[in-house]
């Protein structure tokens, strides 16, 4: 019974691992992907405008631009052109502006997202910096009119 017990235990343990794991892997993929840093960048223009998002991709990479020059690499960023454009289906993210200010409280928008991904899922991004990767459905739930 002891024994039973053990090979339970240890294949519980295994099994609990392995989802550890892929979501580990998943949350690294997530956070070194260059869509991180615009999120990060797309923030700070929100914190440095009053609550404000930019009008359109012209005037975030006006931002992108204006910042020190440190800022890029810190982010693990090379250059402003490469952080609109995905490292994995190597396509232009899509953006959706909304320059309307953010009211307390409320929760972040998803403003960008691969056009194709890979593997049936895509990588988005929300106003607030979190990068989530989805499938097919919950991308329709979360960006209805993409």
């Amino acid at each position: 019974m002891t024994r039973n017990r053990f090979l339970l235990t240890l294949a519980i343990l295994s099994y609990s691992l392995s989802l550890g794991c892929e979501r580990t892997e998943s949350f690294s993929q997530t956070e070194s992907s260059n869509l991180k840093p615009l999120a990060v960048m797309y923030g700070r223009f929100i914190s440095s405008n009053a609550g404000r998002g930019p009008k359109d991709e012209a005037e975030l990479k006006a931002f992108i631009k204006s910042r020190p020059s440190d800022e890029l690499s810190n982010l693990n960023a090379s250059d402003v052109e490469s952080l609109f454009v995905s490292s994995r289906d190597k396509k232009p993210y899509k953006l959706k502006f909304d320059a309307k200010p953010l009211v307390p409280g409320q929760s972040a928008n998803i403003f960008a997202w691969e056009q194709d991904g890979i593997d049936g899922k895509r990588f988005i991004a929300g106003t607030l910096g979190e990068i989530l990767e989805v499938d097919q459905e919950k991308f329709r739930q979360l960006v209805p009119n993409p």
